[in-house]
This record gives C-alpha cells, sequence and structure tokens, in this order.
C-alpha cells in the first residue's frame, strides 16, 4: 500500500501549501540547464515535493511563523497588483520574490532564503540535470590553458 505524500496548509482552508510553494519553487528555478517540457515539469514537481518536506520537517516553533509568511506571500500582492502569488505571471512573481528577497525585513529575506536554497539544491542534486549538465560539460569541453 503505498503511501499518501503529505499536504500541509497554510492555515487556509483549501490552500494547499504545496500549490503556493510549486509556485514559488518556480519562480526561482535556474533555466539552464535547457531541460525538455517533461523533464522540467517533473523535476519541478521533485523540487517542490523536498521544499514541503523540508518546511513539514521543521520543528513547531518555526512551522507556525513560517506559514504566516507564507500565507503573506500569497495574498500581499493583492495590495500591488490586485491578484494573489499564484494569480501573477512569471515576471511578477520573479518581481515579488525579489522585493522580499532584496528590501524585505529580516523574516521576509530568511523566507526567500530557505525556499531558494532548498530549491537549488534540489534542483542541481536532481539526477535528470546533473544528467543535463555532464551532457553539456562533455558537448563543449572547457578549453585548455597554456
Amino acid at each position: 500500500m503505498g503511501r499518501k505524500a503529505a499536504r500541509y496548509h497554510v492555515g487556509v482552508p483549501g490552500l494547499p501549501q504545496e500549490q503556493l510553494i510549486g509556485a514559488v519553487v518556480r519562480s526561482v528555478l535556474p533555466e539552464r540547464p535547457a531541460l525538455d517540457v517533461d523533464t522540467r515539469a517533473a523535476v519541478e514537481a521533485d523540487v517542490t515535493r523536498l521544499v514541503a518536506t523540508q518546511i513539514g520537517a521543521m520543528p513547531g516553533f518555526l512551522r507556525l511563523p513560517y506559514r504566516c509568511a507564507l500565507l503573506g506571500f500569497e495574498l500581499l500582492p493583492v495590495l500591488r497588483w490586485g491578484r494573489t502569488f499564484r494569480a501573477l505571471d512569471a515576471e511578477r512573481r520573479r518581481a515579488w520574490v525579489a522585493l522580499w528577497d532584496e528590501r524585505g525585513l529580516g523574516p521576509m529575506h530568511a523566507f526567500v532564503k530557505l525556499v531558494r536554497s532548498c530549491t537549488l539544491l534540489g534542483f542541481y542534486d536532481h539526477p535528470r540535470v546533473a544528467a543535463a549538465l555532464a551532457a553539456t560539460a562533455t558537448a563543449a569541453p572547457v578549453a585548455a590553458t597554456a
């Protein structure tokens, strides 16, 4: 019998945390190496699960403030663009992440730093990404310097 994936909620009924984390993950994932559409979707899903699992594994005293930050991250774009974070286009999502990262208060920056760090670790550690990087490295060897 397979184990069902845990669904963490931000505290708002019907708002699965994993959907929101997936939107944030897609906003911070690097574009390179180039991956085909199906591979990229599979990698995004795996990385999103990793980030959600890391959040779920936080000690209780950190989980609640983090979930509050996640809720704010989702809802506060309404004040600027009239839409929640998940309803924004990709460019505005990246701008919102950058705003929290560069000009946000300490907890806002920490929120983005945690998601970005876990995302990049999961992305570059993913076997499909590692294979794409290896293929790119063998296709274009670095010229030796004399």
